[in-house]
């Protein structure tokens, strides 16, 4: 199963591009890597998912695990570019009562909530 993660620093934003299949056989690297990003206590990540084919509920929850992180430090997480699929995971698990979901990365880089 193909999967990476890549971030981008876009100031004032840090860009998570996550691609691939974020399944059970992957999710001890996703955690690991947010883990890494979560460190630095960015203000703005916005989560670029235009290329994530999958996500199991593991994955989504690494995700929540993370934002919870990030808004505890006073920080703000957004999810953009989602596919049909996945948008339609995360509404089926109430994440999009989490996240703010964006059409794309500018929408994400310029929203107010």
């Amino acid at each position: 199963m193909s999967f990476t993660i890549k971030t981008d620093s876009h100031p004032p934003a840090l860009i998570v591009r996550i691609a691939g299949e974020a399944g059970v056989d992957n999710v001890e690297r996703l955690e690991r890597e947010l883990t890494k990003i979560s460190v630095s206590h960015p203000k703005l990540v916005v989560f670029d998912l235009a290329a994530l084919d999958f996500i199991a509920s593991l994955g989504m929850g690494a995700l929540i695990a993370f934002r919870q992180g990030i808004v505890r430090d006073g920080g703000v997480v957004r999810v953009a570019a989602a596919q049909p699929n996945v948008l339609d995971a995360f509404k089926r698990a109430c994440l999009n009562a989490l996240f703010n979901t964006c059409k794309s990365v500018d929408e994400a880089l310029t929203a107010t909530k």
